[in-house]
Order: structure tokens, then C-alpha cells, then sequence
């Protein structure tokens, strides 16, 4: 009985012995093998043939009792609790308002006292200008605006009176034409009813001297007849008559225009004339006029280009006086922060401390000066691997360390491009802010980061380090009936101690908590459970108090050394893999 007795230990060793970890069975291995080695040399063939048979023999038998024989184990009971997941990484503080200051004027410093480093308040005179050129550009410019202010207002002047003098000119010129030429026909019809007046009368008197120079022919020839005295006396009497009368009609043909009719239409006719020629006189005037006038008349794109020429002159007066307002504000720190950079005359290279632009220098407009960053809005720039980017979110919450100083944070960027780290690992740049910064934060230090990605709330839990990982999933082991059976389970989220489950465990199951790998499904245990599993015990700690499969194994191997068992390749492997403990944790 003793023997078996003794065997039986023997077999709790080699399975003690199988459930080491990969390195420890390497390691003994090479130690078995070696003293195997050296005892063949030292046992004969036979006695090693006959222990041998002896050994199985014996371990048929303990591993019989074994079977039967419920063995102590740790178990932690699947209770509720509370984890979180988190993030830790590290980065470097760095600003989240930078300005860079750039000379708004052309002028000279007159007085430029910073250096790099120093702290500027918002609101802090940084440079100072001379203005005195200013000065008198504005002065220049204000009497050019105001030259071509009154060069316009003139040109505008003469325009619009050259324009009146054209209207006055232009008004009832058409219609006075018209009249004038309808005065025209009155004169020439009264001319020629005059003219026709003066032929008809004319040519009766004709007539009428016509025949009196006929009956003055007929009575000459009547006097140069023989007739008496008497008779001859009468003749020359009608001859006399109608002599006096030719004349009296020749007379009147002459003077026909002098009579008092054909002189009251000549005056009418002269009247009408003198009408006619005043609207002739009126009308080469206002002629003359509206072609004077019309020539001082500017046109309308010439108008625009003054006007455009007076509000081209009138914005330089206006840019030169803002010009000057912003060489007698200098610059002045939009916000407080830091001066982290100071432009040199000679490039763009980081002036030392204390070096930079001196007093005295003449600067362009858009010279660069100097750079100050806030350290009042600041973040911590970190940089996230491809396996904890599904986890990081904007607006996670966030602890800080800089300086051994916490301080609180929140992601507030997660850039959509990666980039590849100092070892050639892809990563993608985040940016953290600090919610209370303080006077204490320095920029470019370093910042340990802590994000808070996702969080459970009375859920099943187990520690970490009993959760094992193969290529089929998770899985425990949990104690059923007296019985280690492997368990498949969902895990959630996990903090660095803590794991959610959320299928395959129930509140109360008991799951062994075994580190070393010696406890294998089927074997038959006694629980002894250890703590709830909201107070997760750490990876080295084990109790002492109960001796359990690996303290009695151990008690075993301070007897003779036996060769070691042959671990079962069928069973899966406990433990996590490198690779799952990595994307778990």
C-alpha cells in the first residue's frame, strides 16, 4: 500500500510536470535528459529494463487511485462587477494656438524687447515702430485725394453747365426751324402775289397805252388828211389829249410799285422778312451753341474714369492713415503664451536666446518677427497603433502625467493618415487636450497619457491572467460537479487586470484559477475558491494555506527523480498567446 501510495505521488508529479509552462518543460527536459544520460553510463542494462517495468506498473495502478482521487484546486467565483478600459501611451505637449507676427508696416523698430522663451501676457506691447515716415505718406496721400477730389468736382462742373448751355441750346430748336421755314413760304408766297399783283396791273396798263399810242397813230393820220380848221383844231386837241394821256399811263407803269396798295404789301412782305430773319439769326445762334456746348460736355466713361481716379486717390489716403494707426499700435501678443521662435535679419533660422531682430532695423510689411504659443491651450500629441485605434475615440476622457502633475484630458483629434514611427510601424497622430493646464506645463516635455476608451458596469468579470486564448478563441476552466471542464467564453472589454465576459460564464460559476498549467480538463478537484472575482489576485501571488496540485507535485520531486510524463498534445494549451494577450490587453 505504501508503494502505491508512493507511486501515486509519483503520478501527481508527472502531471504536475505536464502542466509547467513551455519554458519550464524545456528547461527540465534538458535537466531529465542529462541525468538520464549520466545514469545510463552508470546502471546496467538489466536494472534499467527492470525498474522500468517496475515504474509502469506502478503508475497503472496510481493513475487508477488518481482518477478517484479529487484533487485541491484555486477557484475564483464568476461574480458582477465594474471594469474599464483604458489606453496608456505617451507624447509630448505641444500648443493649440500658434501665431506667428509679421511686421504690418513698412517702418523701422524702434523698440523690440523679447527673447526666446520669455512669458507674454495678452495684450503686452512687443514692438514698437517709428512712424515719422508713415507720418508723412499720409500727409502726401491726403493731398493727393484731396487734388483729385477738386479736379473732379471741376471737370464735373463745366460738364454739367456745358450740358445746361447744350439743353437751353437743343429746347425748341426743331420747332423753330419748322417755324422759321414756314416763315419762309409766308414771305416768298407774299412776294410773288405781289410780283403778280404789279405784273397784272402792269400789263393792263400796257394794254391801255397800247391803244392809246394806236388812237394817237389814228389821229395824226386823221390831222395830216384835209380838214378844216376847225376839224384840225379838234384833232390836235384829241392828239393833245391822248399824248398827255400815254404819258399820265407811262407814268403809271413806271411808278406802279409806289402806290399806296403795293406799298402797304411791300411792308407787309418786309415786316414778315424781318420775322424770318430773326429766326434765322436765332437759330444759327442756338446752332453754334449746341455745337460749343456739346464739345465741353465729358462723356459718361470719361466721368468714370475720374470718379474711379478720385476713389483710387481717396483708398490711398484712407490705407496710408490705417497704415499709420497700425505703426503707432506696433504688435501687440494677441493671446498669452510663450515666444518660441524670433526671426533673424539674415533667414528664417531660430534665433538664439536672446538674439533676433534688433532695434533700429528697417522692416517690410510682412517680415516675420517672432512665434508664440498659448500655454493655456495645449495638448499632448501621441501617436496610436493599428491595435488600439478600433478603441480610441474623440471626446474620451483622459488622465495626464507631466512631471509627475495629473492633470485632465480629452481627445479631441484623430488624424485620417497614418505615418510610420521610428521603427517603420505604422501609427496614426491624435491629439489630446489638457482641460486644466496651469503655469507649471512646459512645452515639447514629455506627457504620460491614460485614455479611457470604454467602461461596464455590473457585468461578469474574471482576472486577465486566467482567461486563456487558442486559434478557436477564449476559454476557462470552470469546476462542475467535482470535474474540470474547459468552458468557451465571449469576452468584452478589459482593463490591465479585469476582463468582462459576456457569454459563456453565469454569476457563480467557480473557475480555476491554476498559473502554472497543471490542471487539466476531466481531472476531479476540490474548489477552493480564492476570492470574488472583482478582487482579481495577482499573477504571482498564490495561497499557501491549502495544498494543491502543484504544492503536492512539488513535495513529490523531492523524492527520486522520475522521467517525465509525455504532455498531452490533444489538450489545448493554457495560457494566452503572445498575440491575444496583446490585442487583449
Amino acid at each position: 500500500m505504501k508503494e502505491l501510495e508512493k507511486n501515486t505521488g509519483t503520478e501527481m508529479e508527472m502531471q504536475e510536470t505536464t502542466g509547467k509552462t513551455k519554458k519550464e518543460k524545456k528547461r527540465k527536459r534538458r535537466r531529465t535528459a542529462q541525468g538520464s544520460g549520466r545514469r545510463k553510463k552508470r546502471i546496467p542494462l538489466f536494472i534499467a529494463a527492470a525498474l522500468a517495468a517496475v515504474f509502469i506498473g506502478y503508475s497503472m495502478v496510481s493513475s487508477a487511485i488518481a482518477k478517484n482521487a479529487p484533487v485541491p484546486v484555486n477557484t475564483v467565483t464568476a461574480e458582477r462587477g465594474d471594469v474599464e478600459e483604458t489606453v496608456s501611451t505617451s507624447g509630448r505637449v505641444s500648443s493649440e494656438q500658434s501665431r506667428t507676427y509679421y511686421a504690418p508696416v513698412n517702418a523701422v523698430i524702434a523698440e523690440m524687447d523679447i527673447s526666446l522663451g520669455d512669458v507674454v501676457e495678452e495684450g503686452q506691447q512687443l514692438v514698437v515702430f517709428d512712424t515719422s515716415s508713415l507720418e508723412a505718406q499720409k500727409t502726401k496721400a491726403d493731398l493727393d485725394a484731396s487734388a483729385a477730389a477738386n479736379g473732379y468736382r471741376s471737370t464735373q462742373y463745366q460738364s454739367d453747365k456745358k450740358q445746361s448751355e447744350y439743353n437751353e441750346a437743343v429746347i425748341g430748336l426743331d420747332e423753330l426751324k419748322t417755324l422759321a421755314a414756314n416763315q419762309e413760304q409766308y414771305v416768298q408766297g407774299l412776294k410773288y402775289n405781289l410780283e403778280d399783283e404789279i405784273q397784272s396791273k402792269k400789263e393792263d396798263l400796257q394794254d391801255w397805252l397800247n391803244k392809246l399810242n394806236l388812237e394817237l397813230e389814228i389821229q395824226n393820220n386823221k390831222l395830216s388828211e384835209p380838214r378844216s380848221e376847225d376839224s384840225r383844231e379838234r384833232v390836235q386837241e384829241v392828239i393833245q389829249n391822248l399824248n398827255e394821256s400815254i404819258r399820265q399811263t407811262t407814268n403809271e407803269i413806271n411808278d406802279l410799285s409806289m402806290s399806296e396798295e403795293m406799298k402797304e404789301q411791300q411792308r407787309l412782305i418786309d415786316s414778315e422778312q424781318k420775322k424770318l430773319d430773326d429766326m434765322k439769326d436765332e437759330i444759327s445762334r442756338r446752332e453754334g451753341e449746341e455745337s460749343s456746348s456739346e464739345a465741353g460736355i465729358v462723356d459718361p466713361y470719361a466721368k468714370q474714369q475720374q470718379a474711379d481716379a478720385m476713389e483710387s486717390a481717396q483708398l490711398t489716403a484712407r490705407e496710408a492713415a490705417e497704415t499709420l494707426e497700425k505703426g503707432k499700435e506696433g504688435v501687440k501678443a494677441q493671446f498669452g503664451g510663450i515666444v518660441t521662435r524670433i526671426a533673424t535679419m539674415s533667414s528664417s533660422a531660430n534665433a538664439s536666446a536672446g538674439g533676433g531682430l534688433l532695434e533700429g532695423a528697417a522692416v517690410s510689411e510682412g517680415t516675420e518677427l517672432f512665434t508664440i504659443e498659448s500655454n493655456r491651450q495645449v495638448k499632448v500629441d501621441i501617436s496610436v497603433t493599428k491595435y488600439d485605434l478600433p478603441r480610441i475615440a474623440v471626446g474620451q476622457k483622459a488622465d495626464i502625467t507631466i512631471a509627475d502633475r495629473e492633470y485632465e484630458g480629452e481627445v479631441t483629434r484623430i488624424n485620417r493618415v497614418a505615418s510610420s514611427n521610428s521603427q517603420g510601424s505604422p501609427v496614426v497622430g491624435a491629439e489630446v487636450h489638457i482641460k486644466n493646464p496651469d503655469p507649471d506645463i512646459f512645452l515639447g516635455v514629455e506627457a504620460q497619457v491614460r485614455i479611457h476608451t470604454n467602461a461596464a458596469k455590473d457585468v461578469i468579470v474574471l482576472p486577465a491572467e486566467i482567461v486563456n486564448t487558442d486559434r478557436n478563441g477564449d476559454f476557462c476552466y470552470v469546476v462542475e460537479d467535482g470535474v474540470v471542464v474547459m468552458r468557451r467564453i465571449v469576452t468584452g472589454i478589459s482593463s490591465d487586470t479585469m476582463v468582462e465576459v459576456t457569454e459563456g460564464l453565469q454569476e457563480g460559476d467557480q473557475v480555476v484559477y491554476d498559473m502554472t498549467g497543471t490542471v487539466t480538463e476531466g481531472m476531479n478537484v476540490t474548489a477552493v475558491p480564492e476570492a470574488a472575482a472583482g478582487e482579481a489576485q495577482p499573477a504571482e501571488t498564490q495561497p499557501e494555506a491549502v495544498p494543491t496540485v502543484e504544492t503536492q507535485t512539488e513535495a513529490a520531486l523531492a523524492g527520486e527523480t522520475q522521467p517525465e510524463a509525455v504532455p498531452d498534445e490533444t489538450q489545448p494549451e493554457t495560457g494566452q498567446t503572445e498575440e491575444a494577450q496583446e490585442e487583449t490587453h
